[in-house]
Formats: C-alpha cells, sequence, structure tokens
C-alpha cells in the first residue's frame, strides 16, 4: 500500500560469515590448510582459553570481534532486493551433506541471541541446540528420524538474575513438574505472562519477558518428538535429567549411549563449524565444513 501511494527505494547489503578478527584467520580455514603460523596460533589460543577457566573463558569468547567484509550491496524495489539479498547468503552459507545420519554431533557457544551479557543457562542451550541448530536445515534434517543428537554443552543451571529472571523460575518450578508443552502451557503459562514482577522488569531493566522461556522451550519440541536421543557431553546429570536428555562425560560415552537406538556403527555427521549454515542433506558430496566419520575417528567440536 505504502508503495502505491510513494516511491519506495530499498539498500540492502550483505556480509560473509567471518567468526573471528583478520589476526586468527584459522578460526575459518579447515585443519589441512593451516600453514604453521595458523598451527601455531590455534594451539596457542587452545591453550590460553584452558588456563582461562570458565568464566574467563565464557568472557573471552563473548568480546571476539569479527572483521567481517561486505559480499553485495542492492538497491531498488524492496521486494528484489530482498530476494537477491537472501540468495546471496544462501548461496554463501549452504552447506551441500551427503544423506541423513544416524547421529549429527555439535557444539555451542558460551552466547546467543538471548543471554545477554549473562552465562548459556541450560533451558538457552537446549534451545540452541534443538530449535536453532537442528532447524538450520534446507528439506530434511542432517540426522535421520529416531537417530542422535550429541551436544557439547556444560548445561549449568546458571542464570542471568538481570536478563533471565524467568528462567530461573521456569527451571526451578516450570521443568520440575513437566517438560511437556501443552502441560506447561496448560497449567503455568498465564501465570508467568500476567505476572506484575516479571512485567516491571520487562519494562524497566533489561530482562526477558516473563513468558520468554515458555516459547524457546515449545520450540524444542520438535526435534525432540524427531529424534531418538539427546545427550550433552559435559552436561550436569541432574540438568540434563530435569530436561529429559542424557548425560555423558566423554564422546565415546554418548556413542555408547545412544549405541541401543543407532547402533554400534553409526554414520555420524559431525557439524565442523560454528552453527551458522543451513545444511541440505540431499547432495550428492558433503562439503570439507561438515565431516561424516565413523566413531572412532569422530572428533571433539
Amino acid at each position: 500500500m505504502l508503495g502505491a501511494a510513494v516511491p519506495v527505494f530499498a539498500v540492502s547489503a550483505t556480509v560473509n560469515a567471518a567468526v573471528g578478527p583478520a589476526g586468527s584467520p584459522f578460526l575459518t580455514r579447515r585443519e589441512w590448510e593451516w600453514s604453521l603460523p595458523d598451527q601455531a596460533m590455534a594451539y596457542g589460543v587452545g591453550r590460553g582459553l584452558d588456563l582461562l577457566g570458565g568464566r574467563g573463558r565464557r568472557r573471552a569468547l563473548r568480546d571476539l570481534s569479527a572483521d567481517y567484509a561486505i559480499t553485495s550491496v542492492g538497491a531498488g524495489d524492496p521486494e528484489l532486493v530482498c530476494a537477491a539479498a537472501w540468495a546471496q547468503v544462501d548461496g554463501q552459507q549452504r552447506v551441500e551433506v551427503d544423506g541423513q545420519a544416524d547421529v549429527v554431533v555439535v557444539g555451542l557457544g558460551p552466547f546467543g541471541p538471548f543471554h545477554g551479557s549473562g552465562p548459556g543457562d541450560a533451558v538457552l542451550a537446549a534451545h540452541g541446540a534443538l530449535g536453532d541448530v537442528f532447524t538450520r536445515h534446507a528439506g530434511r534434517p542432517v540426522v535421520r528420524e529416531n537417530g542422535a543428537m550429541i551436544v557439547y554443552h556444560p548445561m549449568a543451571a546458571r542464570f542471568s538474575q538481570l536478563h533471565q529472571p524467568s528462567y530461573v523460575d521456569f527451571y526451578e518450578e516450570v521443568l520440575a513438574e513437566s517438560s511437556e508443552p501443552a502441560t506447561i502451557e496448560a497449567k503455568f503459562e498465564r501465570q508467568y505472562a500476567t505476572d506484575p514482577w516479571y512485567t516491571s522488569l520487562y519494562r524497566t531493566s533489561l530482562a526477558l519477558h516473563g513468558v520468554h522461556p515458555f516459547h524457546r522451550w515449545y520450540e524444542t519440541a520438535p526435534a525432540r518428538a524427531y529424534l531418538g536421543e539427546v545427550v550433552f557431553v559435559g552436561g550436569d546429570r541432574a540438568v540434563c535429567a530435569r530436561l529429559g536428555f542424557r548425560a555423558a562425560s566423554t564422546l565415546a560415552d554418548a556413542l555408547e549411549i545412544v549405541a541401543a537406538s543407532v547402533g554400534r556403527d553409526p554414520s555420524i555427521t559431525y557439524l565442523h563449524s560454528p552453527p551458522t549454515r543451513p545444511a541440505r542433506p540431499d547432495a550428492a558430496h558433503p562439503t570439507p565444513l561438515i565431516a561424516r566419520r565413523r566413531p572412532a575417528a569422530a572428533r571433539r567440536t
């Protein structure tokens, strides 16, 4: 309607998928492409992050800035500009995968769109794995139905009182009673949506809305129904149990846990990249960004 009344002119720009500063090019290269300086840098960064410990490591990774570069600029009719921008992003981020695997292995970073400056809590970690990474596909998921998803994340019950006050109560009160969306919605959602304290914090502070954790949890439901097993490597066992997941100490332990549903010699797709690329498991050959491995050769994210 606006376009019929006045001329509308849109400008759109797309950027690349940089994940770090220019001084750390190894982050966007495959290991077999690393030069000697890249190998030294990767080793030094890894050792440094180990020495920092959990809190320092999260802060360092959260504050990491990326040197993004412009990949396209479009101008003109809004619909055409939008379509061209999406085509550019799709072309540079799509990953071709050779069919569906029995197991998909992923890693989650200590930050996300809803974390603010707080820690990556267990509810948002579940959403990051099942409501975000799992759904980033075109056509079919990278893992078969009733397959397994193995995620690297500590799954600790750490919450930000500044950004996530309702998440604390959602974990302690709601998930302690049920993890089923229908039960949660019927019994608890209206209470959290209309709670005056949550509403006040949402309006006057930096807090997420009281009902925010409900919808993030609902978004995990399709993946939980589709998958046979979800295992968090390094996850707190009590926290994982409350959310309906399994916990393992190592990848080998996780594969042992899921063996009952996928067998002892499953095919494994390892998402060897930040979870920013939509996968397409219908292509003839996988790209190097996603590596298919047998259990003995699967590597930690």
